[in-house]
C-alpha cells in the first residue's frame, strides 16, 4: 500500500457509489459525504438465464456445455464458468446487511415504475426490515393487478410494497416522508447532499401516461462531490434527454461518471446528450448483453465502458481531493481519474 493509500484509509468523508451486479436490472447504493446512505432502485436476481450463459460462453470462446462444466481454478478452487458468473450476482438485501450492518437508509429513490427496478422491495423493507426515512417517487398513473404476475419473473408482493411506500406506509406501521418532486425543486432533502434533479418534468410524466411507457419519467439525478460529477439516469430515453438539453442545458450536465441509461441499450443512448456530458467512465448495469447494446457508441465519445456483467459489482469512490477510484467486485482498481 502506498503512502497515498495509507493517508486515504484514515476515514475521510468521501462519496462512494456501489453499482450492484443484479443481472438485468438496477440497484445503486450511495454513501454520501454527510454519512447518509441512499439506494436508487432495486432488483433481486440470483439466477443466470440461459441466454446469459450462452453470451458468456461465446465471449469465452467455448461451447455452452463447456461453459457449464469445464472447471476453472478460480480463487483457490475449481469452479465452472457458470458457477463463477452466478457467484458474481448479488441480492441487494444481503449486500446491504453485509456492508452496512445496523445502518438505515436515509433515502430510497424509485426512478420509475418498472419491475426490474423494484424487484426486492418487499424483501429488503418488510422481510429484512431495513429502516427507511425518505421515499422518492414519480407521480405517475401506472397500475397492476395481482393476476398480471401469474406468469413472468416478478412478484406481486413487490408491487404491493411499492404501493404502500407511495402512500408513506412502511413495514410495521412506520410512516415515511414521501417526495414526488421533479426538475427545478430544491430543499433540505436533496441540496444538503448535493443532489440535483435533472428530470423528469410534468410534461414528460404526462407524455408517459399517454404512451403507457414510463422510461422517460425516470428520475435523472446529478450527484456532485469534490468537483466530480456522476449522472444516474434510470431508463431515460430520447424525450428526456432532449428536455434536459433544452433545460438545464448542455453546460449543466458535464460529468465524470455516467451510468448508462436503460442498461446500456441504444434506446437510452442519446448522442447529443453524451457529447454534452462527456463522461470519462460509463457503467452499464446489465445481465445479458442486449442486441441493441450501445457500448461502441459510448466508446466513440472516448469513454471507458465498464459492465457489471463482467466486473461484478462496481464501486466508484470520489475522494475529497477529486481523485476517483473505480474498483471491481474483487476490490481491484480497474480505472482511476486524477
Amino acid at each position: 500500500m502506498s503512502l497515498h493509500d495509507l493517508e486515504r484509509s484514515g476515514g475521510t468523508a468521501v462519496m462512494k457509489i456501489h453499482f450492484l451486479n443484479v443481472g438485468h436490472g438496477d440497484c445503486t447504493i450511495v454513501e454520501l459525504p454527510s454519512g447518509r446512505i441512499m439506494m436508487i432502485d432495486i432488483n433481486n436476481s440470483k439466477k443466470l438465464p440461459e441466454e446469459d450463459e450462452k453470451a458468456l460462453a461465446l465471449a469465452k470462446g467455448v461451447s455452452l456445455y463447456n461453459f457449464r462444466h469445464q472447471a476453472r481454478f478460480i480463487k483457490g478452487k475449481f469452479r465452472s464458468w457458470e458457477e463463477y458468473y452466478k457467484s458474481l450476482l448479488v441480492d441487494p438485501a444481503d449486500y446491504f446487511k453485509e456492508n452496512f450492518p445496523g445502518k438505515s437508509l436515509f433515502r430510497y429513490i424509485q426512478t420509475h415504475p418498472d419491475m426490474d427496478h423494484m424487484s426486492g422491495l418487499h424483501r429488503i423493507f418488510w422481510d429484512e426490515k431495513v429502516d427507511l426515512v425518505n421515499f422518492w417517487d414519480v407521480n405517475h398513473d401506472k397500475t397492476f393487478k395481482e393476476s398480471d404476475f401469474d406468469y413472468g419473473p416478478f412478484d406481486y408482493a413487490d408491487w404491493e410494497a411499492y404501493e404502500n411506500l407511495r402512500k408513506g406506509k412502511g413495514p410495521d406501521g412506520s410512516t415515511l416522508k414521501v417526495l414526488n418532486k421533479f426538475r427545478g425543486w430544491t430543499g433540505e432533502y436533496w441540496t444538503d447532499d448535493n443532489i440535483e434533479i435533472l428530470s423528469p418534468t410534468p410534461e414528460l410524466i404526462d407524455g408517459c401516461a399517454a404512451s403507457g411507457s414510463y422510461n422517460d419519467c425516470s428520475y435523472v439525478l446529478k450527484l456532485t462531490h469534490a468537483g466530480r460529477t456522476v449522472i444516474l439516469p434510470g431508463d431515460a430515453e430520447a424525450a428526456a434527454w432532449k428536455s434536459i438539453l433544452d433545460e438545464p442545458g448542455e453546460d449543466a450536465i458535464k460529468c465524470d461518471i455516467l451510468k448508462a441509461s436503460h442498461h446500456g441499450r441504444e434506446s437510452g443512448y442519446h448522442k447529443e446528450a453524451v457529447d454534452a456530458m462527456s463522461p470519462e467512465v460509463v457503467i452499464c448495469s446489465v445481465g445479458k448483453k442486449p442486441d441493441t447494446d450501445a457500448s461502441d457508441e459510448y466508446k466513440s465519445h472516448g469513454a471507458k465502458v465498464l459492465s457489471t456483467r463482467f466486473n461484478g459489482t462496481i464501486t466508484v469512490t470520489v475522494w475529497d481531493d477529486g481523485d476517483v477510484w473505480v474498483e471491481n467486485q474483487e476490490g481491484e482498481r480497474i480505472y482511476t481519474i486524477d
